[in-house]
């Protein structure tokens, strides 16, 4: 292998936080190339590290994470990440929020750590269970392109875009409901009587009526679902949760009630009002806006946010923005219905920003975490431990 010094100059470019997002990419793909091309930037990282650490400032941290997010947030496809998500943990995050502790205590060795591995850990797939108003549980698949009857007289569509109620066949007298339930390690997709789309996240649950009525359009949500209401000035739509409730206007959101912070409202377009379970204050909302409440509907703020985060995983991504450990492996074992233990309550508070596509293996978002921080994970069955 041969480096020269155009090679070394970029190299350190990048690890002071002044190379350009082209720049940051052709160091990767440098890397990739060949192992001694790693083996040397390591060299050569460490010696910066000994040398020319960063300096830790919430400003500086600040500046390098919207930079970097706001070149990802440009493509409309985020790069395989099997191919360069490995090289993100060693070049971009150690000039990320929280990473640099992990460059002045020089606290893991150069090479990944390894992943003991006892079983293979599969991803979610598209799945759900569907209830209907008599009680007749219905297992639903993509595969099963075929009219479901959900009533004596009214039967709806299954296939691939998941389970629609759009085109009803039959009539209905009053208000019935049906009940949509996502497991661990599954998702899926339903639209409703009036052309609303709703995409439910894993470990979720709405009830919603086969038809709605003249008056109002409202379901009932327990996990997370991502909506695309259909504008209806006549009928407003309502999603009710067990602490708020969010009246809608025709839009995009997303809501979450397992989230640890509490109840999260996050509008994409459009418009949404917010109120808290027993309260008659409504509090509207504009898109790239994340509305909060605690467990018991107690408000808790608005914030500016990147919708694209809390949004994601519709679109078959994880993205973690300054997330602890504890809120990320959250995620994580719903979608891979895995169960997570730690060693000690001290890693749970790390904090990490990374990207990862839904469907690949487990192992490299854990190698990522693993070379970052120093953690340990083992796999054994379905559960990951994690100790330091």
């Amino acid at each position: 292998m041969t480096c020269n010094f155009d090679k070394d100059e970029l190299i350190l470019k990048v690890l002071d936080g002044k190379a350009t997002p082209e720049e940051i990419l052709a160091l990767f793909r440098w890397i990739e190339t060949d192992s001694a091309n790693e083996e040397y930037f390591n060299q050569l990282k460490k010696a910066w590290n000994l040398t020319s650490g960063p300096i830790s400032s919430k400003e500086r941290e600040e500046k390098e994470f919207r930079y970097y997010m706001n070149y990802i947030r440009s493509k409309r496809k985020i790069y395989r990440l099997r191919r360069i998500y490995k090289y993100v943990a060693i070049i971009i995050l150690p000039l990320l929020v929280g990473v640099v502790y992990w460059l002045q205590r020089e606290r893991m060795p150069e090479d990944v750590r390894s992943i003991p591995v006892v079983a293979r850990i599969e991803p979610g797939e598209y799945k759900a269970t569907l209830i209907t108003a008599s009680g007749s549980t219905i297992s639903l698949l993509p595969s099963n392109q075929e009219d479901i009857q959900v009533d004596e007289n009214i039967s709806v569509t299954n296939g691939q875009d998941g389970i629609a109620y759009d085109n009803v066949k039959g009539s209905v007298g009053s208000l019935q409901y049906n009940t949509l339930q996502t497991s661990r390690g599954g998702e899926y997709a339903v639209t409703l009587s009036d052309g609303t789309r709703v995409y439910l996240n894993a470990a979720s649950e709405m009830k919603y009526p086969v038809m709605f009525d003249e008056r109002k359009r409202e379901v009932y949500l327990s996990g997370e679902a991502y909506f695309e209401v259909t504008k209806d000035t006549n009928r407003p739509f309502y999603v009710v949760t067990d602490a708020v409730r969010v009246k809608v206007y025709g839009t995009k959101f997303n809501v979450n009630t397992y989230s640890a912070r509490g109840i999260q409202t996050v509008l994409v377009s459009g418009k949404v009002g917010v109120r808290g379970k027993g309260s008659s204050e409504e509090y509207m909302m504009k898109p790239s806006q994340l509305a909060e409440f605690n467990d018991k509907g107690v408000f808790k703020g608005i914030r500016e946010v990147n919708p694209t985060a809390y949004t994601a995983w519709r679109d078959g991504r994880f993205v973690f923005e300054n997330e602890s450990l504890e809120e990320i492996l959250n995620s994580l074992s719903r979608w891979y219905n895995v169960d997570i233990i730690y060693g000690n309550e001290k890693v749970k508070r790390y904090h990490f920003t990374g990207h990862m596509e839904k469907y690949e293996s487990i192992d490299i978002f854990l190698r990522a975490i693993s070379k970052m921080v120093g953690v340990d994970f083992t796999i054994k069955d379905k559960i990951i431990i994690v100790t330091e």
